[in-house]
């Protein structure tokens, strides 16, 4: 094999994927949509379902979907790239980094439940609580975690699939990628995402445990046995800087550690600003929300976990082995930080079926998040931006008119923007450690705008600002001190990430009690409860719709006044007169299966309990006691990897194969339908 390049696959095997693969969940996930439309009587045509799936997904094809928007396809190859510069611990160090802020978002959800229970996006909220400047403010912090998080996906994956295809040209790539995506999304809307991101995560979950398996299982490795023996002799010839005794096989790895650190303040920014996750919460129905998001946090460590220790792992001693691709040469630093460590290994290995398998998950990943990305940006469009500023009347027809065109300019804007980054040099390494500076700043002042009723307007303007500028500040200065030099690979170095990523995620969260204590204000959660947002029919009922469609006579009256907040059907929030004003014209949302309050406060206590245990395991208890001048024992580490293993397979089976069971009715009631049609037409 050539220094120059490695070829995997054909370009035929990359063109099959991008375009055949996407054609055919594009036409079965547009089909899917036309028989629920038909027998289950669910519009795609309605703003409701189009945003938020009616506010009715159960339990468990809630938590496959969060699970499928939470596996990226970087982090399919961020896991390998990390365990092979920082050893085993990185692998468990990945998964932490993922699990905190879904439980978090287990909370906000169902705060939001409780507080506003008609919102579509966690901008109104901003809106209805701060006016008009903070809602402005919010919603730029949005879009650009929107831009950053779809980017660095893209960027990734199109860079990983054009080196599996064959050298594809990585252009061709990045504007495949959302093509397959836009068909279905424009059609079903956040209910064909849910549906598409099960059927992901269900063969995306196969492959993986396939993968895991066979590689633990090749005669290059020998099972755990050999797994153990052979990374015991990489460690005598490689040494790791900043482990203990440079060791593979520590638990003490000061680079891991500051991964974690950092992938753990970018994926709240990635959760908490992106409207996406929020939308999944108010799409699950009450009693599903908590469960959902709490199901998904413990079992999200199983898609980083078993595959970067065994086969990231299995890299430290593959790379000197015939079979590896690039042999007799090392993997280049580039290849290395584009990601390229699982695919080599799983060709040396497995050969061309399983690079074939891994590419279907980096495109399966891809597409999932991608989905969802296109729902958050288009409903933020058409609720914040349309009907907020432009068409404060709008109703259903043209709210949907808005969010397809949103996604369509979204989708190929945002392939362009990825193109742009691979000329410019960005690879997924600098990505992944930047984005976290310009995304984390609105973290927990949003947070708090739905969880604590202190926090003041002055507070929730002034601290994310001060949190972006700081950010920004302290990565820079601090690459500059420790390499004399700002530049994309000083800027790149782990250290001015981590310092850079902290200030922007915490330092807002101190300036806001700070800011919010000096002149204090208690909010009435009240105001909120009492809006109605939902979209009104274009006819007086919608017979379809969970939701009571409730008219209002009067479009939202802009006052200049910060003082004279406005919801989007025209009842002032957050004045001296709003409580009169509310008395005088309530508006009671008529949802189905609501929560009484008490039945809302446990879920609360239970989410954040869980928020607290899920903490102190994965950032404490379990990973503080390893830190220590120690080396894995053969039987813990045989352990680790069996516990792996198990967490894998009970995933497939929980998030994977259940929804298949509880979903049953509806598709007996679909097949019951097309039956019936069937026997008709014959007669």
């Amino acid at each position: 094999m050539s220094e120059e390049s490695v070829h995997l696959l054909n370009q035929g095997a990359g063109y099959g994927v991008l375009v055949g693969v996407g054609a055919a969940f594009a036409i079965g996930m547009i089909l899917t949509t036309k028989l629920l439309q038909r027998y289950l009587h669910e519009d795609a045509n309605s703003t409701e379902t189009f945003s938020v799936a009616n506010r009715s997904v159960g339990t468990f094809l809630s938590a496959s979907a969060v699970y499928s928007s939470w596996t990226w396809a970087t982090e399919c190859l961020w896991v390998g790239l990390m365990t092979y510069n920082y050893g085993i611990q990185a692998s468990y160090y990945y998964g932490a980094g993922l699990a905190i802020q879904i439980s978090v978002m287990s909370l906000i959800g169902i705060h939001a439940k409780k507080k506003i229970p008609t919102a579509h996006t966690s901008l109104e909220a901003v809106n209805l609580r701060y006016g008009k400047v903070a809602h402005i403010l919010y919603l730029i912090l949005s879009l650009i975690c929107n831009i950053a998080s779809s980017s660095a996906m893209i960027v990734g994956a199109a860079g990983a699939i054009s080196v599996i295809a064959g050298n594809l040209h990585i252009v061709a790539a990045t504007m495949l990628i959302p093509f397959g995506v836009l068909l279905y999304t424009v059609v079903g809307g956040l209910k064909a995402t849910f549906l598409t991101d099960f059927i992901h995560t269900t063969i995306l979950l196969i492959i993986f445990c396939y993968l895991t398996t066979s590689v633990l299982s090749s005669d290059q490795v020998g099972g755990l046995n050999g797994l153990w023996d052979r990374l015991v002799e990489a460690s005598e010839h490689k040494y790791i800087e900043g482990n203990y005794e440079g060791s593979i096989l520590t638990g003490k790895s000061k680079g891991a550690v500051i991964f974690g650190l950092i992938l753990t303040a970018g994926n709240f920014g990635l959760t908490v600003m992106d409207s996406s996750f929020w939308q999944k919460t108010f799409s699950a129905s009450p009693r599903a929300t908590v469960p959902a998001y709490l199901l998904t946090a413990v079992f999200i460590c199983s898609n980083v976990w078993p595959v970067g220790a065994i086969i990231g792992g299995a890299l430290h001693f593959l790379e000197n082995d015939p079979s590896f691709p690039t042999y007799p040469r090392k993997m280049t630093e580039d290849e290395v930080a584009s990601g390229f460590v699982i695919p080599y290994v799983l060709k040396g290995v497995l050969g061309n079926g399983a690079v074939g398998a891994l590419l279907l998950i980096v495109y399966l990943a891809i597409t999932s998040t991608l989905s969802a990305q296109m729902v958050s940006v288009s409903s933020i469009v058409s609720f914040d931006i349309y009907k907020r500023y432009i068409n404060p009347s709008a109703r259903n027809k043209s709210m949907i008119t808005v969010s397809h065109v949103t996604c369509i300019i979204f989708s190929f804007g945002i392939a362009g923007f990825s193109v742009m980054l691979h000329y410019v040099g960005v690879n997924m390494t600098w990505y992944g450690y930047f984005y976290p500076i310009v995304i984390c700043p609105g973290v927990v002042p949003l947070i708090f705008t739905v969880t604590w009723d202190r926090q003041t307007f002055s507070a929730a303007v002034i601290s994310p600002l001060v949190g972006f500028g700081a950010g920004l500040a302290v990565w820079l200065s601090t690459a500059y001190h420790y390499y004399g030099e700002i530049t994309i690979e000083s800027t790149g170095g782990q250290l001015p990430a981590l310092f850079g990523a902290l200030t922007a995620l915490l330092l807002p969260g101190v300036t806001s009690i700070i800011i919010s204590f000096i002149k204090p204000e208690k909010f009435d959660w009240e105001q909120l409860k009492q809006v109605d947002l939902t979209i009104k029919s274009d006819n007086i009922y919608d017979s379809n719709s969970s939701v009571e469609i409730r008219e209002s006579d009067s479009p939202v009256d802009e006052k200049p006044e910060f003082a004279e907040k406005q919801d989007l059907a025209g009842v002032n929030v957050g004045s001296d007169r709003s409580s009169d004003t509310l008395e005088e014209q309530p508006v009671e949302p008529k949802l189905k299966d609501q929560l009484t309050p008490e039945e809302l406060d446990f879920w609360i206590k239970v989410a954040t309990g869980a928020v607290v245990f899920i903490l102190l395991i994965t950032w404490v208890i379990w990973p503080m006691s390893l830190y220590r001048n120690w080396i894995f024992t053969a039987a813990y580490f045989k352990g680790y990897v069996t516990v792996g293993l198990i967490w894998l397979f009970t995933t497939m089976i929980v998030i994977g194969l259940v929804p298949f069971y509880t979903g049953r009715h509806s598709v007996a009631k679909v097949f019951r339908g097309l039956r019936n049609d069937y026997f008709k037409k014959s007669v």
